[in-house]
């Protein structure tokens, strides 16, 4: 459910219909199910852009060129910074989706719920633990990052491509939590 008018697919115009085909031909395959509760189309985050399908056009392509396989990190690395800007956010939509979504990438139960619930005491490596460090701060304070943080992530073996990538999943994620909250995305 959310707070606003949607548009199902179903119901969509051209414009809507071209946008939400071409943002769903980039979205990963752990993203080809719905995550139970949220299987209505028209109560998603991305039905949330309907009204604005441009909008909603330019918000997803962004995502899919993120996670493009062409860039430094992994499917795996990619949900776990979904999942600790949705926890820290408490952003419960975002949070049940890419804790499954990483449960699915990774098909690691444990893992999946462990870096939900605590990443710093999750089984992942030093590297991928100062990458949701970084993940973590600019989720609470963007303007509390310094050179130290991202010298912490270029001796964990981060290039400043993969620095780039890292932030901006983060700082996206942070804008799609942003808007479920608003707009009730995955409230009932």
């Amino acid at each position: 459910m959310t707070r606003i008018k949607t548009v199902a697919f179903d119901d969509a115009d051209e414009a809507l219909r071209l946008a939400r085909e071409a943002q769903h031909a980039l979205y990963p395959s752990e993203y080809a199910t719905p995550v139970a509760p949220f299987v209505a189309d028209e109560d998603g985050i991305v039905a949330a852009h309907s009204l604005i399908p441009e909008a909603l056009h330019h918000a997803f392509a962004t995502f899919g060129a993120l996670m493009s396989p062409e860039l430094p990190l992994d499917r795996r690395q990619h949900e776990m910074i979904a999942t600790v800007v949705s926890a820290t956010n408490r952003t419960y939509y975002c949070t049940l989706s890419h804790t499954e979504f990483l449960r699915r990438a990774t098909s690691d139960d444990d893992l999946a719920e462990a870096v939900r619930r605590d990443f710093r005491t999750a089984p992942i490596s030093d590297a991928d633990r100062a990458m949701l460090e970084y993940v973590e701060q600019i989720t609470l304070d963007a303007t509390c990052v310094t050179d130290g943080h991202h010298a912490r992530l270029r001796a964990a073996g981060f290039d400043d491509q993969a620095i780039l990538q890292i932030t901006l999943i983060a700082a996206w994620f942070n804008y799609i939590n942003r808007v479920a909250d608003a707009l009730g995305v995955g409230t009932t």
